[in-house]
Protein backbone atom coordinates (compact mmCIF):
# COMPACT_ATOMS: atom_id res chain seq x y z
CA UNK A 1 0.00 0.00 0.00
CA UNK A 2 1.42 3.16 -1.15
CA UNK A 3 0.74 6.41 1.98
CA UNK A 4 -0.19 8.90 -0.25
CA UNK A 5 1.36 12.85 0.38
CA UNK A 6 -0.36 14.22 3.50
CA UNK A 7 -0.52 18.03 2.41
CA UNK A 8 -0.84 19.41 5.75
CA UNK A 9 3.35 18.18 6.16
CA UNK A 10 4.07 19.59 2.62
CA UNK A 11 2.63 23.20 4.07
CA UNK A 12 4.29 23.13 7.34
CA UNK A 13 7.50 22.56 5.91
CA UNK A 14 6.94 24.98 3.25
CA UNK A 15 6.01 27.46 5.43
CA UNK A 16 9.67 27.16 7.26
CA UNK A 17 11.04 27.31 3.63
CA UNK A 18 9.15 29.88 2.24
CA UNK A 19 10.23 31.89 5.66
CA UNK A 20 13.35 31.43 4.95
CA UNK A 21 13.53 32.28 1.27
CA UNK A 22 12.06 35.66 2.35
CA UNK A 23 14.43 36.71 5.07
CA UNK A 24 17.37 35.16 2.50
CA UNK A 25 16.73 36.88 -0.76
CA UNK A 26 18.38 40.10 -0.49
CA UNK A 27 21.25 39.04 1.76
CA UNK A 28 24.86 38.41 0.60
CA UNK A 29 25.51 35.27 -0.74
CA UNK A 30 27.27 33.12 2.50
CA UNK A 31 24.33 34.43 4.38
CA UNK A 32 21.39 33.54 2.35
CA UNK A 33 23.09 29.66 2.00
CA UNK A 34 23.38 29.88 5.99
CA UNK A 35 19.54 31.10 5.99
CA UNK A 36 18.36 28.32 3.13
CA UNK A 37 20.15 25.64 4.92
CA UNK A 38 18.47 26.07 8.12
CA UNK A 39 15.33 26.96 6.50
CA UNK A 40 14.66 23.99 4.22
CA UNK A 41 16.40 21.69 7.09
CA UNK A 42 13.52 22.70 9.88
CA UNK A 43 10.82 22.73 6.82
CA UNK A 44 12.45 19.22 5.94
CA UNK A 45 12.19 18.20 9.44
CA UNK A 46 8.73 18.98 10.07
CA UNK A 47 7.46 17.78 7.34
CA UNK A 48 8.79 14.10 7.88
CA UNK A 49 7.84 14.40 11.48
CA UNK A 50 4.03 15.08 10.26
CA UNK A 51 4.03 12.19 7.61
CA UNK A 52 3.59 9.05 8.75
CA UNK A 53 5.39 7.48 5.52
CA UNK A 54 7.29 8.62 2.45
CA UNK A 55 9.32 11.06 4.32
CA UNK A 56 11.55 11.85 1.87
CA UNK A 57 8.83 12.31 -0.49
CA UNK A 58 7.27 15.29 2.22
CA UNK A 59 10.31 16.79 1.97
CA UNK A 60 10.72 17.33 -1.42
CA UNK A 61 6.46 18.52 -1.19
CA UNK A 62 7.88 21.12 1.27
CA UNK A 63 10.33 22.09 -1.35
CA UNK A 64 7.95 22.73 -3.78
CA UNK A 65 5.25 24.37 -1.13
CA UNK A 66 8.01 26.74 0.24
CA UNK A 67 8.79 28.04 -3.89
CA UNK A 68 4.95 28.06 -4.33
CA UNK A 69 4.32 30.60 -0.78
CA UNK A 70 7.27 32.50 -1.95
CA UNK A 71 6.11 33.04 -5.75
CA UNK A 72 2.77 33.76 -3.95
CA UNK A 73 4.17 36.57 -1.83
CA UNK A 74 6.13 38.49 -4.77
CA UNK A 75 3.24 38.34 -6.73
CA UNK A 76 1.04 40.01 -3.83
CA UNK A 77 4.55 42.25 -3.64
CA UNK A 78 4.35 43.25 -7.30
CA UNK A 79 0.79 44.19 -6.78
CA UNK A 80 1.45 46.38 -4.35
CA UNK A 81 4.19 47.80 -6.47
CA UNK A 82 2.04 48.79 -9.01
CA UNK A 83 0.15 50.16 -6.90
CA UNK A 84 2.42 52.61 -5.79
CA UNK A 85 3.86 50.70 -2.75
CA UNK A 86 7.50 49.84 -2.19
CA UNK A 87 9.96 47.87 -4.68
CA UNK A 88 8.58 44.51 -5.07
CA UNK A 89 11.67 41.74 -4.73
CA UNK A 90 12.79 39.81 -7.67
CA UNK A 91 11.65 36.23 -8.41
CA UNK A 92 14.93 34.69 -9.29
CA UNK A 93 17.27 36.48 -6.68
CA UNK A 94 20.33 36.96 -7.98
CA UNK A 95 19.57 35.77 -11.28
CA UNK A 96 18.61 32.58 -12.96
CA UNK A 97 22.13 30.72 -12.10
CA UNK A 98 22.40 31.76 -8.46
CA UNK A 99 18.71 30.53 -7.64
CA UNK A 100 18.75 27.49 -9.20
CA UNK A 101 21.96 26.62 -7.15
CA UNK A 102 20.37 27.91 -4.21
CA UNK A 103 16.93 25.61 -5.15
CA UNK A 104 19.23 22.91 -5.21
CA UNK A 105 21.07 23.28 -1.93
CA UNK A 106 17.55 23.84 -0.42
CA UNK A 107 16.31 20.53 -1.92
CA UNK A 108 19.36 18.84 -0.36
CA UNK A 109 18.83 20.28 3.41
CA UNK A 110 14.92 19.74 3.11
CA UNK A 111 15.58 15.74 1.97
CA UNK A 112 18.48 15.76 5.29
CA UNK A 113 15.63 17.24 7.41
CA UNK A 114 13.58 14.64 6.56
CA UNK A 115 16.55 11.76 6.33
CA UNK A 116 17.07 12.67 9.89
CA UNK A 117 13.54 12.44 10.96
CA UNK A 118 13.42 9.16 9.27
CA UNK A 119 16.05 7.60 10.83
CA UNK A 120 15.06 9.30 14.42
CA UNK A 121 11.75 7.83 13.91
CA UNK A 122 12.66 4.57 12.69
CA UNK A 123 11.42 1.25 14.75
CA UNK A 124 14.16 -0.11 16.98
CA UNK A 125 14.66 -3.18 14.86
CA UNK A 126 15.37 -1.50 11.84
CA UNK A 127 17.96 1.38 13.37
CA UNK A 128 21.83 0.28 13.12
CA UNK A 129 23.57 1.88 16.05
Amino acid sequence: MTARIDPIAGAWGGLAGAIGLMAGAGRDWPARLLITAVAFGLGGFLAGVRATGRRLAHAVASWVAAYAIHAAFILLATAIDILGGPDAPALLAGGASAWAIAAGWALLWSLAGAMLVNRWLAPAGRRRN
